[in-house]
């Protein structure tokens, strides 16, 4: 049984990321990007349900600019399918640009959008600062990172990707007899994090690690894992780490071996990773295409979490035509889908929708975040209204 297992959830909040999972290599930063793009040739699939298109949508023609832009936060990968959805198996990945284009698919092309361009991670700057940039439309923002610049940035939260952060840490249970969090502390083994990470500064807080424990140079590469054999805590995602180590990255003894885990929310983090998130001018500009479009995104990601392998196949293709360090592969895709399914990391809200960041878990983020930003000097928008806006929620499917 999975020490997870034993963890009574707490009803309180997660963290912030630099980036959403660690490779499966040892190179910290992507290969070079000179080259030009390509054109992934994964088969087109789409539910009835996607393929319908409902009144709501077709309505309200023009409110929408031609082309958006989204700002991603890591390449492409299972927890990104929903908004890769939006263009369908058939876009086209570049080189030069790190990004996937294409025109909407027409079952989400409402209000008269009709191309979409996906950024990846960027390793320069964060993605509130891309968004008062204006270097993109939307960006997927952990909703801890939205509260911890909201004082700073008038940024708004209007939709989750996934409901349930696969965020974790994991250990060697070779090594390690973890049966509770404040077993972390108690090992002595550092915590391996990226940097700035308010998991952490909770972490410690609870007592569930010290802070000489940690230890914030994570580089999102396995090159300190397999070195040191796995003899220390570290970060990832229970989707994408729990496959390659215990498949495919020759760690222990020069094979791999079974790891263990606690996702952030087993630590008590309710966190929405990845939340949509825009500037609160530009969403004011486009309130009426939001209407629209929120909707319609949704409905894309249900459709990909009832139909994920043509869009996953094409992720494995457009991280190839990428060049860098990172992979997917289709066995580590198909066990990402089924931990997504058996760990609800994607489940509808309390209202029914596949959309709505809930008052309730957005308010015991808050509570928790709040005071360990003011300790760290970060003061926050006074109240989670600020920064969350569900009224483009209001006709989102549910699935």
């Amino acid at each position: 049984m999975k020490a997870r297992r034993s963890v009574a959830l707490l009803s309180v909040a997660s963290i912030a990321l630099l980036a959403a999972c660690g490779s499966d290599d040892t190179t910290s930063e992507p290969a070079s990007t000179d080259g030009g793009s390509q054109t992934t040739d994964a088969g087109a699939g789409t539910t009835d349900a996607g393929a319908e298109t409902t009144d709501a949508m077709t309505d309200g023609e023009g409110v929408c600019p031609e082309s958006l832009s989204i700002q991603t936060d890591w390449f492409p990968e299972l927890e990104h399918g929903g908004t890769y959805q939006l263009i369908g198996p058939d876009g086209t990945a570049n080189k030069d640009t790190v990004s996937y284009s294409g025109p909407v698919q027409e079952q989400y092309a409402v209000g008269g959008l009709k191309e979409l361009e996906i950024k990846t991670v960027s390793f320069d700057k964060q993605n509130s600062a891309i968004l008062l940039d204006g270097e993109a439309d939307m960006a997927y923002i952990n909703l801890s990172d939205v509260i911890k610049d909201s004082g700073a940035i008038d940024l708004v939260a209007i939709a989750k990707t996934l409901d349930k952060d696969p965020q974790m840490v994991m250990w060697d249970p070779a090594v390690n007899d973890i049966q509770s969090p404040e077993d972390i502390a108690t090992s002595g083994a550092k915590v391996l994090h990226f940097p700035n990470v308010s998991y952490i500064d909770y972490m410690i807080a609870q007592g569930y690690m010290t802070a000489d424990q940690s230890d914030p140079s994570y580089d999102g590469s396995d090159a300190a894992w397999v070195a040191d054999g796995g003899n220390f805590f570290q970060q990832g995602f229970a989707t994408n780490e729990i496959y390659k180590y215990e498949n495919d990255i020759q760690w222990k003894d020069g094979a791999p071996a079974p790891v263990d885990y606690y996702t952030v929310a087993d630590l008590g983090f309710d966190n929405y990773p990845a939340a949509i998130t825009m500037m609160k001018d530009r969403a004011a500009e486009l309130s009426d295409c939001l209407k629209l479009l929120v909707p319609a995104m949704q409905q894309a990601w249900i459709d990909f979490l009832n139909d994920p392998k043509p869009i996953t196949d094409a992720m494995i293709e457009i991280n190839t035509t990428y060049d860098g360090f990172w992979t997917l592969s289709e066995g580590l895709n198909t066990a990402g889908m089924e931990k997504i399914e058996a760990e609800d990391f994607a489940v509808n809200s309390a209202d029914g929708t596949y959309c709505t960041l809930e008052d309730d878990r957005v308010q015991g983020l808050y509570d928790i975040l709040q005071p360990l930003y003011s300790d760290q000097g970060t003061e926050v928008a006074g109240s989670i209204s600020d920064f969350i806006d569900n009224s483009y929620c209001a006709d989102a499917p549910g699935r």
